[in-house]
């Protein structure tokens, strides 16, 4: 699986320094379009959400991509 940042989410997390924690978080194929995640650092918690699933295919595999935003909003709200 692969996440994505938008720029906004990415940007959001080089201000706190989260990048790295954020594009290593070990989400499953479960996840879907809508779902918050969220998760705790040095006392923080940070809250994005999954916008998009894309699924890639190529001669290698297939592999999951999901694109986390920030700020997090759920679905209905």
């Amino acid at each position: 699986m692969i996440l994505v940042l938008t720029t906004i989410a990415r940007h959001y997390a080089g201000l706190h320094s989260i990048a790295e924690t954020v594009e290593a978080l070990d989400l499953n194929s479960n996840c879907a379009v809508g779902d918050l995640v969220s998760f705790v650092k040095a006392g923080r918690q940070y809250d994005f959400a999954i916008v998009r699933r894309r699924w890639i295919s190529g001669e290698t595999g297939t592999t999951l991509e999901l694109t986390l935003d920030h700020p997090a909003r759920s679905g209905g709200h």
